[in-house]
């Protein structure tokens, strides 16, 4: 298995668990995402997958809404990485 692909697998599995598609997500991205969300809930799959459906006021977006589109999706990480290190 190449690096690409278990990066691609790897993105896959974390979609899942959010319960989209990976689609045109970026695969690194979908990781970044995935690894500090998981961080600022506590690994609550399901909070995960709230605050990614709910409209953050912060961000001015509704996460899930926005994974496709490059800034926002590195606001989103931003966002996160913050969080994480405070």
């Amino acid at each position: 298995m190449t690096n690409e692909e278990f990066l691609k697998k790897t993105a896959t599995k974390a979609a899942n668990v959010l319960h989209m598609p990976l689609g045109e997500i970026e695969p690194l991205k979908m990781i970044e995402l995935f690894a500090n969300l998981h961080i600022v809930v506590g690994g609550d799959e399901e909070l995960m997958i709230h605050w990614l459906n709910t409209h953050n006021n912060h961000l001015g977006f509704c996460p899930a809404a926005r994974l496709t589109d490059e800034q926002s999706m590195n606001k989103i990480i931003g966002y996160l990485e913050s969080m994480c290190y405070q």
